[in-house]
């Protein structure tokens, strides 16, 4: 136990007598502060976790756009050539003033050639009246 010196009105000394604690209660309060210290942690490393997320998912549209960007850059240089321009008129049938347009037909498939003379294609069955479709179903005639 520990003794504390108090000092009361008469300046006399009285010794107060405290309870040690033993280690296991400095053991807990030191846990307490180490869990109180993680826990006010854990939220601010979520937050920069989620935020490298996002910073990695915009780096991958950044990449995306410019990309395109590039495609449509070079679009646009095919665009301003005069030759190319020329080249897509003339795919879609334009022809310069004075020209004449000629339009070039496939080749046409040739007819199987025959091995004799073909029979005539058989006469289509009589189909038969009402009345005798009626006796056939009746089961008379």
């Amino acid at each position: 136990m520990r003794s504390i010196a108090a000092r009361g009105a008469g300046g006399r000394g009285r010794k107060i007598r405290l309870p040690r604690l033993g280690i296991g209660p400095q053991i807990v309060a030191l846990l307490l502060v180490l869990g109180l210290l993680g826990a006010m942690a854990i939220e601010p490393t979520r937050q920069l976790i989620a935020q490298r997320e996002r910073i990695d998912g915009m780096d991958r549209d950044l990449r995306q756009i410019q990309r395109s960007n590039r495609r449509l850059d070079a679009r646009i240089g095919r665009l301003k050539d005069p030759d190319f321009l020329e080249q897509r008129a003339r795919d879609i049938g334009l022809v310069r003033p004075g020209e004449t347009a000629y339009v070039v037909m496939p080749p046409s498939r040739p007819q199987p050639k025959s091995r004799g003379p073909k029979k005539p294609p058989p006469p289509p069955a009589s189909t038969p009246g009402f009345i005798q479709g009626f006796l056939d179903f009746v089961g008379i005639r």
